[in-house]
């Protein structure tokens, strides 16, 4: 056996956004992530240039189409602008959105901080036959 330890990845901010994304797109009632306006333009701003050299950080924010994630000091924190469907109670759907990113985020190692959810559209799925 061999006493050479291995070596851990950092957990990133872009991770975390990849964690906020696929849990959230795996939560029944979700349609779908919501990019806003008010996200691309700070994309655009100091943090795009941020995001260019550094895809992501240990301490740091990271942003893609309705996700925000923010690690400091071993916490990390969520925002996350989602579309539901009109079949489900869209109150009930944030919530489960919290729960489970939380879930998740805790296997990381972080500390879980704020997750908001916010709802910004309540539609039909496109499957489904309205009477």
């Amino acid at each position: 056996m061999s006493d050479q330890s291995l070596k851990g990845s950092i957990i990133t901010s872009r991770l975390i956004a990849s964690i906020a994304t696929r849990t959230t797109l795996e939560t029944p009632g979700v349609l779908r992530l919501e990019p806003t306006i008010q996200g691309f333009l700070a994309r655009l701003g100091p943090a795009a240039l941020q995001n260019l050299r550094n895809p992501g950080s240990q301490d740091g924010t990271y942003r893609q189409n309705g996700v925000t994630a923010t690690i400091s000091g071993g916490t990390a924190r969520v925002h996350l602008d989602i579309a539901t469907d009109i079949a489900y109670t869209a109150l009930d759907v944030a919530e489960t959105v919290r729960r489970r990113v939380r879930e998740n985020i805790s296997h990381t190692g972080l500390t879980p901080g704020t997750i908001d959810v916010t709802i910004l559209a309540i539609e039909p799925h496109r499957g489904a036959k309205m009477l």
